[in-house]
């Protein structure tokens, strides 16, 4: 999708549109915001193009949104990077815990996770809709990746895992520091561990 606008820092200049880097800004906008309180004036004033061209390269906001959403679980700690066949599965939670930490305070203005941070919004908002649906499809992934090595006890597992990654989002939003995040990740990986260990 190509789109011949004027670029504000070249007047008479045509520039393209790629739809890439939108959903990349797009990601930071909605990060930032959250899906309500974003509107479509405000998302092609940040990506540069007017709503015709938005609509028609990306054909709804909510459809926008459910593009930057799975390339997000896709890219931000991908579970596939953590659940190794060569990696116990609780070093394997262990790190994907610690490195939630670090990730949800990266920056401060887009801190916790996209996706769990949707899911806080109103239960009858179209964005918590497509954020629970990427979340429960990751979080089936995620089951099935401890149930490898620990089917006894994947369930209950995977719900320590995912409250405590949601806890910590909503604590990285309020402001809560990385080293305490840590923390709260080496505690839960502690219990996690038992729960795993006694189940072999």
């Amino acid at each position: 999708m190509t789109d011949h606008l004027l670029s504000k820092g070249a007047r008479g200049r045509p520039r393209r549109f790629d739809p890439n880097a939108a959903l990349i800004t797009g990601r930071a906008l909605f990060h930032t915001h959250g899906y309500e309180a974003l509107g479509i004036a405000a998302i092609t004033e940040a990506l540069g193009i007017r709503p015709a061209s938005f609509y028609a390269a990306f054909g709804s906001k909510a459809a926008y949104f459910e593009r930057i959403a799975e390339a997000y679980v896709a890219e931000v700690l991908p579970l596939e990077a953590f659940f190794r066949d060569d990696c116990p599965i609780v070093d394997s939670i262990a790190e994907l815990l610690g490195e939630a930490a670090r990730t949800y305070t990266t920056c401060s203005d887009q801190a916790g996770c996209l996706i769990l941070e949707a899911l806080r919004a109103d239960r009858s908002g179209e964005g918590r809709r497509i954020a629970m649906r990427v979340a429960q499809i990751r979080r089936e992934k995620l089951q099935a990746f401890i149930a490898r090595g620990a089917p006894a006890v994947a369930l209950i597992a995977t719900d320590v895992v995912t409250v405590t990654m949601a806890g910590m989002s909503a604590a990285a939003r309020d402001g809560v520091s990385c080293v305490c995040l840590e923390q709260v990740a080496a505690v839960a990986t502690v219990g996690l561990r038992s729960l795993i260990e006694g189940s072999a």
